[in-house]
């Protein structure tokens, strides 16, 4: 994600880009996003804004993800994690959605969920005519600081 932030500054300019109209409210939770180093759930994210009622901040993910500016994964926690979508020629093309295939890593102990960007999910040969919606990969394991305690 940071290379999101600093790409993007200007959130407004981002949301365009996305064809969202950069509203008050959605600015500012874009910006929230934007302070997040590591996927967020709906909870973190409404616990971070407490200004705007969770609804709202429900509806924005929602947008957000349906136009591809963020996408959604599973991590096992049982709840839905939210991230930008990390490659910068998806932004620039605006085919983000195709280009999100990236690996997680989620700490069973702390619960924290990590962007692997290095590694992409391969690419896997499907039925003809098969409309792939959703590819989600994580691996769950002990992360660093967990196995030092």
């Amino acid at each position: 994600m940071q290379s999101v932030r600093n790409a993007f500054m200007n959130y407004e300019e981002l949301l365009q880009q996305y064809n969202i109209r950069p509203t008050a409210v959605r600015l500012l939770i874009l910006k929230g996003i934007a302070d997040f180093a590591a996927p967020f759930s709906l909870e973190d994210l409404y616990i971070f804004l407490d200004t705007i009622d969770r609804s709202t901040v429900f509806r924005t993910l929602v947008v957000f993800e349906e136009q591809h500016l963020l996408h959604s994964f599973e991590d096992g926690s049982g709840k839905k994690k939210y991230c930008f979508h990390h490659s910068a020629s998806a932004v620039s093309t605006g085919t983000a959605h195709d280009a999100c295939r990236h690996v997680h890593a989620t700490c069973r102990v702390c619960g924290r969920t990590m962007c692997v960007t290095t590694q992409e999910i391969p690419i896997v040969p499907l039925p003809e005519g098969f409309e792939v919606e959703n590819v989600n990969y994580v691996v769950t394991g002990v992360c660093a600081s967990c196995k030092q305690r």
